[in-house]
């Protein structure tokens, strides 16, 4: 092979050297792609899944704000917002009558004793209704009156001062029950004189207040209260 030859021989390995070389760029270069693409692709994926999570995790935190506003009346049902205690004082007597004209003296029958007295009052919060003005930011509430929920005589607390029996005129059991449930009654009416019941819707309105703003969407509203 002549000298000539020889440097054609050379060339051709030179070009098929820089051609190996090219490729290989190439094949490289087409790998880089293909994972820098993938990853684009991936991280498209995770953007659009963390988007969509918040979107429903604020969708449902504020469904759930509302769900409380709904219905956290109606799971309070029936509240005392309101008690009285008091101490009844009853002096009573009975004696036998003359043709029912005018008692018979020596037979009368004296009783005078006192017992405690426990009456609540509340508003049943399940026939609370609501509107809700988010432009004037203001929550309408129209709720039931306070009533009288119970009234009991507390137990362990008669006390008898005067226990005068006369043996012509017997105080019996049954008569002693009636004049307790007397003093109840008796309770129950001082209780409602001295204010039980607007107290009571006082304190409902506070505690309802109080719900309301406790609740993020609606911390900042005033609340307007009508009675039904």
């Amino acid at each position: 092979m002549n000298d000539e030859d020889k440097k054609i021989e050379k060339l051709k390995a030179e070009i098929k050297e820089e051609l190996q070389k090219e490729s290989k760029k190439r094949s490289i270069f087409s790998g880089l792609k293909f994972k820098t693409k993938l990853i684009m692709f991936l991280l498209a994926i995770i953007i659009i899944a963390v988007v969509a999570s918040g979107i429903y995790l604020k969708l449902n935190k504020e469904n759930d704000k509302q769900v409380l506003l709904n219905f956290g009346f109606k799971d309070v049902g029936e509240l005392v917002t309101q008690e009285w205690y008091g101490r009844i004082l009853k002096d009573k007597s009975k004696d036998r009558k003359f043709f029912d004209l005018f008692p018979i003296p020596g037979t009368q029958s004296r009783l005078v004793f006192s017992l405690d007295v426990e009456v609540t009052a509340g508003v049943d919060f399940r026939e609370i209704e609501w509107t809700k003005n988010d432009a004037k930011k203001v929550i309408y509430v129209k709720m039931p009156k306070a009533k009288v929920y119970k009234y009991y005589q507390v137990p362990n607390t008669f006390i008898s001062y005067v226990e005068d029996e006369s043996w012509f005129t017997n105080m019996t059991s049954e008569w002693r029950h009636k004049l307790e449930d007397q003093v109840v009654e008796d309770g129950k009416k001082k209780a409602v004189e001295l204010g039980l019941l607007e107290k009571a819707d006082k304190n409902a309105q506070s505690i309802i207040t109080q719900m309301i703003n406790s609740n993020e969407m609606t911390k900042d509203y005033k609340v307007e209260f009508e009675y039904k």
